[in-house]
């Protein structure tokens, strides 16, 4: 997903986290309770298909805390062939105790009560100038497995066992609806002021051991450019775009922070309270949630094509930006009958292949010598080259409508709807209404083949009956590099390429 664009690698590596070592699966189901074994090593076998769950360290919560983190996710040793991966918050069985020699098992947990904002899988090994996503999702991971047609699958290098997520879960039990929605979209506050946990701090605390700053110092240093936002969005001052006006969304939705001040909990709470009591009441309130993810797999074989994520889409960018990620959504005039609002944008698919460019340099003072041939990668210019997308899906927050590509003359390259819980109780795994369960994909079986210049037009509709922050119109597309005689076979023949 977009989410990458701020994820550098060197952040990356320095939040690592242990995951728990678990034993490949034969099957897992996401909509029961199941039972996970425990082994030091997981090793690829030679059964076809193969399939294996574990779970990421536990994510001890407090009502309205948020984790945002990064973990290793154990892994077969590569190299291997993933063919689908699907994900969802779980707890353990509160009937599942592991004193009694039973095994233990974990029972999915409704979005109600924790709250998926998103995981992002990926590789440290980066493949063919991508960023080594693999994976994302949102709300919508459970009901949206990330499936791929054979041979196309995201591969692992030699003795690669694990890969790396960014997990970011709020838990919202014990809340309303209108509190949990709200935190749903992360607020910068509740009273106008950002209240963060500073009990291993000296910051100026009060006598709960909470400190007050002003919005705009909270926010102003969590962010690495505030001109990631298109013309669109600039045009209509949406508040996501400039730290003055920002009133939620990532940048306060941080780990260990809370998303409304009410529900704020700091560790000094307990340890002061006046008797054991009070404390064990206290701790009781905390959930420990874990992610449970499923991979299907196979060794690797000759015949397999290496996936990676394009650098599209993402609907508050444009051509020459990545995109801000997120923007609000203002509530619609009394008088407006559709009430929906529509953020438009070109992006390219993957953007220009960088150009290897060789200059000849004489007796120069960067350590050539006459005659020396030095190369240089020039970004930026570019190259038409070939690509086979396999597989589209989009991610919207609630209220979204749609989320659709479209080629430059109007036909339709992916469409991708939400599908909210209509019929399900509060709770009801799968069907859980006022939220997000699944979203469409598009699949290309055989691929699409396109260039990485491609002009695309990105679409994101969402409902403006009442204000949002915070939301995403984003796209994750699969991509294999195409060989470079059949590339070079198709460049002959324009007409050819699909959607000009």
């Amino acid at each position: 997903m977009r989410l990458l664009s701020f994820l550098t690698l060197t952040t990356i590596s320095s939040c690592f986290n242990q995951t728990t070592n678990v034993l490949a699966s034969s099957s897992s189901s996401s909509s029961s309770s199941s039972s996970l074994s425990y082994d030091d090593s997981p090793e690829t076998t030679t059964s076809l298909p193969l399939t294996y769950t574990a779970l990421t360290k536990p994510l001890p919560l407090y009502p309205g805390e948020i984790t945002n983190t990064f973990h290793h996710l154990s892994i077969p040793r590569g190299p291997i062939a993933i063919s689908e991966f699907v994900a969802e918050i779980v707890e353990q069985d509160v009937n599942s105790n592991s004193d009694d020699g039973e095994e233990i098992t974990y029972t999915p947990v409704p979005l109600s009560e924790a709250y998926l904002h998103h995981h992002v899988v990926f590789s440290a090994h980066q493949k063919s100038g991508g960023s080594g996503a693999m994976f994302g999702a949102g709300t919508e991971s459970r009901g949206t497995k990330q499936s791929f047609p054979y041979p196309y699958r995201y591969t692992t290098i030699e003795g690669e066992d694990t890969l790396i997520a960014n997990v970011h879960v709020i838990n919202t039990r014990t809340m309303s609806e209108e509190d949990a929605h709200s935190c749903s979209e992360c607020p910068c506050t509740a009273k106008q002021d950002y209240v963060v946990d500073v009990v291993d701090t000296n910051n100026n605390e009060d006598e709960d051991g909470k400190v007050g700053t002003t919005l705009l110092d909270s926010v102003i240093g969590k962010k690495e450019s505030w001109d990631e936002c298109n013309v669109v969005l600039v045009k209509e001052e949406n508040p996501s775009c400039s730290f003055d006006t920002y009133t939620g969304g990532l940048r306060c939705c941080e780990h260990g922070e809370y998303c409304l001040d009410d529900y704020l909990v700091s560790k000094k709470d307990i340890i002061n309270a006046t008797d054991n009591t009070t404390q064990q009441q206290q701790q009781q309130q905390q959930s420990v949630f874990y992610l449970r993810y499923t991979l299907t797999y196979t060794p690797m074989e000759e015949e397999i094509k290496s996936l990676y994520q394009a650098s599209c889409c993402d609907a508050s960018g444009d051509e020459s930006r990545q995109g801000n990620i997120e923007y609000d959504i203002p509530k619609c005039k009394e008088d407006d009958e559709e009430c929906v609002h529509v953020l438009e944008t070109i992006q390219l698919l993957h953007g220009p292949a960088p150009t290897k460019v060789t200059t000849t340099t004489s007796g120069s003072d960067i350590g050539t010598t006459k005659g020396e041939e030095a190369e240089e990668e020039k970004e930026g210019e570019e190259e038409d080259v070939y690509v086979d997308v396999v597989y589209m899906v989009g991610h919207l927050h609630r209220g979204g409508i749609s989320n659709t590509l479209y080629f430059m003359n109007g036909t339709t390259l992916c469409e991708s709807l939400p599908t909210y819980g209509a019929t399900g109780k509060v709770g009801e795994i799968g069907n859980e209404p006022g939220y997000i369960n699944s979203m469409s994909a598009c699949t290309f079986d055989p691929p699409l083949r396109m260039k990485t210049t491609e002009r695309i037009r990105v679409v994101g509709v969402y409902d403006a009956s009442e204000a949002h922050t915070g939301v995403m119109s984003l796209f994750y597309i699969a991509i294999a590099d195409v060989d470079a005689d059949v590339d070079n076979d198709d460049d002959d023949d324009d007409d050819d390429e699909v959607g000009a």
